[in-house]
């Protein structure tokens, strides 16, 4: 009897499988959220999120048991503006000061709506770990699928992998500036190498819940929010009493602009240059759209639950941050000396000027520990991205880093590849602010690349294809996206230039040479001949749903 039963499961799943693909695009099916068991009997129902990822080619291999906290939480912690900010306040204190700084971050957050918008709906209808190169394979058509997915999936890996360093170098300069701060006769703190074990020992941190299990998952992004809220708290309260009657005037926040990019004897960069190149400033912090994507086959009721997640943790950055940086403009005391100092990141200068050294130093290591926090958020999702391309066997070695571990289904190969990759570029951006910037200006181009490499095929030849999910942005849809296409134009372009003047070796700005390595990376290994390269086998994304042998 038992056989009978697994055979007609067997046979049930597999009409449902086969009738999935027939179809153009996946749809909910009201069935109950019941866990998908291979030893169930034939009364049980298939789960409504595995139904729907079986749809989509792949069987569930991760645990999921994540809600809309957590998937928000995803999306949210890697932009963390209470650390993110500081990140580049003293860069964009140089690069066109506080009227910069605050139309750069209007702009951007305000922009970055829209484009959340447009990506949820995306991943509302497609919600795989793999994220965006799956949506480009899907939208791009048999025709042009396989080679969108390709490009988009090396662009969209590099930048979550680069980000790493990026994220855990911010971290790092806020401690190194508060042992400078403490000890500023110790020659130590300031070399290469004591920064670069800085850096390892935050990455190791940030590695732990991301090697382990869901339970601590789910802790550490409790802890991390809670740490968020500490700091953010400290600025509304502390700030404000600590400058009272002091503080500086609208005049100084929104016009007193100054173009410090400039450092030779001529001005070679104007002041409308300048304030282009500001953007990296709110670009950097609102990136990351996808996190909430990559956490889709680890998300209850992920269809709704993703976008939910990916929007909302934009929308409250941007309702959150505009006014908290308006508070800090308002604060500076004296922007000569911001500009001036010399700690790793003068968001110390700052610090001291409002709160005092010894106040400085204790919001520098919250802001340390959140920084770090961030870095584990960025890991995962870079994390999950290298899991699901070598599930789709685009990275060389993929046999590798598509493993999970276990009862606690983690894709551990794939965390120490981007803690390998994380640890090496960190040696590159030693002591080095350009290089730090061509960083941080590579990641945010090789997300925006990847990003147009979904939206363009939607709103193209992808429309005919594209199945909105139940939640959907209606009418609203295409202009919402055509927009978002101008915007990451635009910051694609504008981050390819020269950040520093006059331009040598020492200030050239190295993202463009990062972006064609990138670049030149994911063509040639599609272009490779003899049956190597990409275009000869990689027809999209594998199908790894694998039906049971029936039992005679």
């Amino acid at each position: 009897m038992s056989k009978v039963l697994a055979s007609t499961r067997v046979k049930a799943f597999r009409r449902l499988r086969s009738n999935a693909w027939e179809r153009k695009g996946p749809r909910l099916l009201d069935r109950p959220d019941e866990a998908l068991n291979p030893d169930c009997d034939a009364s049980q129902v298939i789960s409504r999120d595995d139904e729907l990822l079986a749809s989509l080619g792949y069987k569930r291999e991760l645990n999921r048991g994540l809600g809309l906290f957590e998937n928000w939480a995803a999306t949210f912690s890697c932009m963390n503006f209470v650390s993110g900010m500081p990140v580049l306040f003293g860069w964009v204190m140089m690069t066109g000061g506080p009227p910069a700084a605050f139309t750069s971050w209007t702009v951007v957050s305000t922009v970055s709506c829209l484009l959340a918008l447009a990506m949820a709906e995306i991943a509302a209808a497609l919600p795989t770990a793999g994220g965006i190169y799956f949506w480009a394979y899907r939208l791009g058509g048999p025709e042009w699928g396989p080679y969108l997915s390709w490009m988009t999936a090396w662009w969209n890996w590099s930048a979550w992998v680069l980000a790493v360093p990026g994220t855990q170098q911010g971290a790092t300069n806020f401690l190194i500036s508060a042992l400078q701060l403490n000890y500023p006769d110790a020659a130590f703190v300031s070399e290469s190498w004591f920064t670069f074990v800085v850096i390892i020992v935050g990455l190791l941190i940030a590695m732990i819940p991301n090697i382990t299990n869901q339970a601590l998952l789910r802790l550490y992004f409790r802890f991390a929010i809670g740490i968020f809220l500490i700091l953010f708290f400290l600025f509304w309260i502390w700030f404000p009493i600590a400058v009272a009657g002091r503080f500086q005037s609208p005049s100084f926040v929104f016009k007193s602009f100054h173009n410090g990019i400039n450092q030779g004897p001529t001005k070679q960069a104007s002041d409308a240059y300048c304030w282009a190149i500001s953007f990296l400033f709110g670009a950097w912090e609102f990136g990351g759209y996808d996190a909430s994507a990559h956490l889709a086959e680890e998300t209850k009721d992920a269809s709704r639950t993703v976008a939910r997640g990916m929007y909302l943790s934009t929308l409250s950055t941007t309702l959150l941050s505009i006014p908290t940086l308006v508070l800090i403009l308002f604060c500076i005391q004296d922007f000569d000396a911001l500009i001036s100092a010399t700690y790793a990141n003068n968001w110390a200068e700052f610090l001291v000027q409002v709160v005092g050294p010894r106040g400085a130093t204790a919001i520098l290591v919250l802001s340390w520990i959140d920084c770090t926090c961030a870095t584990a958020s960025v890991i995962l999702s870079a994390q999950r991205v290298t899991f699901a391309i070598s599930r789709d066997d685009i990275l060389p070695a993929s046999f590798l880093f598509r493993r999970v571990s276990g009862k606690n289904a983690v894709p551990i190969n794939a965390a120490l590849l981007v803690f390998f990759i994380a640890a090496l570029v960190s040696l590159t951006v030693l002591g080095s602010s350009v290089a730090f910037g061509a960083i941080t200006a590579t990641t945010v181009i090789c997300q925006s690349m990847s990003y147009l490499f979904v939206l363009i095929p939607r709103y193209t030849f992808g429309t005919t294809t594209f199945e909105p999910a139940a939640w959907n942005l209606g009418a609203i849809s295409r202009p919402i996206g055509y927009l978002s296409i101008l915007w990451l134009t635009f910051l694609s372009c504008i981050l390819l230039l020269p950040q520093v003047f006059p331009v040598t070796i020492r200030t050239l700005n190295y993202a463009p040479v990062c972006l064609v390595i990138v670049t030149a990376v994911s063509v040639i290994g599609w272009f490779l001949p003899f049956g190597m390269g990409g275009r000869h086998w990689f027809k999209g994304p594998c199908n790894t749903v694998q039906a049971q042998p029936e039992e005679t």
